[in-house]
This record gives C-alpha cells, structure tokens and sequence, in this order.
C-alpha cells in the first residue's frame, strides 16, 4: 500500500482533473463560436460607428450611419418591407405546419412515408427553393402563372408584377419553412397522454374543442419555440430573396437582410452594410426577448 502523502497527492491530482476537464471540453467550442460570431458582429458594431472605404475605417461619426440609414437610407422601408414578410409567412406557415402535424399523428395509412415527403422542403436548399418557385412562377411556362390566367387574372408573371411579388415570395418561403413547424408540433402531440384526447371524447368534446381547449395548451410551449425560430429564420432569409425578385420590382421585396447583401457584396459600402446588421441583430434580440417573456408567463 502507498504511503499516505502519495495517496494524497494522487487524490488531489484526480480531483484537479475533475474540475478541470468540463472546461477543457467547454472551451474550445466557447472559443470557435467566439471566433465566428462574437469577432464577426464586435467588427460590424464598430465599423457601423465609422466612416469606412470598404473594408478600411475611417474617422468615428457614432450613431451618423444609423441616422442615414433610416431616415434618407431607406432603412425603415427596408424594415417594414421585412416585417411584412415575416408575418405574411407566419400567417401561413404556423397553421399549415400545425394542421399536418395533426393529420399526420393520426393512424392513418403510409403515415411514415408522408412524414419523409413532408419534410423535404426543409432539407432543399434555399437556391434550389428559389429556383423551383422562379420556374412554378414563369409567366410563359409556369404553372402557377397560367392558373391565375385561368382564374382571369391576366398576371405576366408573378414575380414581376409589384402587388404579386411580396404574395408570391411568402407562399414560396411558406412552402421551404413548414416543416420546422410541423415536425416541433408533431413531436410535442407525441408526448400528450393518449388517455387526455379519449376522455375529451367521452365528454363529447368536438374535434376543434378538443384542439383548443385541450391539445393547445399542452403543446403551447412548443408552437412558441416553432414560432420563434421560424420568425428569426425568415427575418434573416437572404437567397430565396436574391434568386427569386433580388429585392425588385422596384424595391417591393428588398427585405433588410437583402439590403445587407446588396450594401456589402454589390455596392461595396460595408459601413451602411454594417449598419443595417447591426439594426438585424437587435431586431432579433427583441424578438427572443418577447419570446423569453411569453414563455416565462407561460410556465409561471
């Protein structure tokens, strides 16, 4: 048997690695997340303080940028233009994507194979979703297109016309969006007691009493979280945006994460680009906040 001192020291050794070792597998992450967002976004509040030449800072003009931007910038159409499109999808997307959910927790046949099916507009890229809509769009060949001709709506193509454009980019982001909703909700209904739906039954509850009074609260908290993130994920949609309208026709879907591309990637002025990431990143603060809040009442 060792003596005493050597037991001591290797218990201490054992107990230094035990509190050691959660920060050595902390840390690195902590680190690569730091690297890509944290630097990122501490380099555009800054440049968005400064007058800039590309990627060169200039002089301090503190909140001058955040003035221009949404006085004479533009920066308020551009964020009205963004709100309308979040909750134009929202209206759609959060029923369409509950209502499957629903359909789909049903016992009712090759339910596995919908599911597989119903979720592959999730895994399409957003090129390959703006694409597929440019094509469903076409005012010569679209489908799309040739049925509002048959409805008597003499549209050339949805896309260009200025009272089309917005409708017709929501339904399209709709489509690539749902899924997230429709998979958080149908894995919150798996999780509700089979017997809670049986006694509404009995009490002769309809099927909308039932939802309402029973399946939504229980699934409350997790149609907040699908509501949140599929807020965050279209304020900050940029391809779907680029490949379908590019912001057009004359600015009528230029949303602000569009706005973000175009200042820095085709005009070259990172300093408004900055800016106006700046303004997104505190957009979706407030949005997580008010979701954080909401579920706090929620619970309490």
């Amino acid at each position: 048997m060792p003596p005493d001192h050597i037991v001591r020291s290797r218990y201490r050794s054992a107990s230094i690695v035990r509190h050691v070792q959660p920060y050595l597998f902390f840390y690195p992450s902590f680190l690569l997340v730091a690297v890509v967002s944290f630097l990122p976004m501490f380099y555009a509040v800054r440049q968005s303080l400064h007058a800039a030449s590309y990627l060169e800072i200039g002089p301090f003009v503190g909140l001058a940028n955040y003035v221009e931007l949404l006085t004479h910038g533009g920066g308020l159409w551009n964020i009205q233009t963004s709100i309308i499109f979040v909750l134009g999808s929202l209206a759609l997307t959060m029923p369409l994507g509950i209502g499957l959910a629903l359909l789909l927790n049903q016992p009712i046949r090759f339910r596995t194979v919908f599911r597989t099916i119903l979720i592959v507009p999730w895994i399409v890229s957003q090129l390959v979703t703006g694409l597929l809509w440019m094509w469903l769009y076409d005012g010569r060949v679209g489908p799309l297109a040739h049925a509002l001709r048959q409805l008597g709506l003499n549209v050339s193509g949805p896309l260009t016309d200025v009272n089309w454009a917005m409708p017709s980019l929501i339904l399209a982001n709709t489509w690539h969006s749902y899924p997230l909703v429709m998979v958080f909700t149908l894995a919150a209904l798996q999780t509700i007691p089979s017997e809670i739906g049986e006694a509404a039954r009995i009490d002769a509850a309809s099927a909308w009493h039932r939802f309402w009074h029973v399946t939504l609260p229980l699934i409350k908290s997790t149609v907040l979280v699908a509501l949140v993130l599929t807020t965050l994920h279209t304020f900050n949609t940029v391809t779907t945006v680029l490949i379908m309208t590019g912001g057009g026709p004359v600015g009528a879907t230029e949303v602000l994460a569009l706005r973000v591309f175009k200042e820095g990637f085709q005009f070259y002025r990172m300093e408004v680009a900055s800016t106006a990431a700046v303004v997104i990143f505190v957009l979706n603060i407030v949005f997580s906040l008010a979701y954080i809040r909401v579920l706090r009442a929620e619970r309490a």
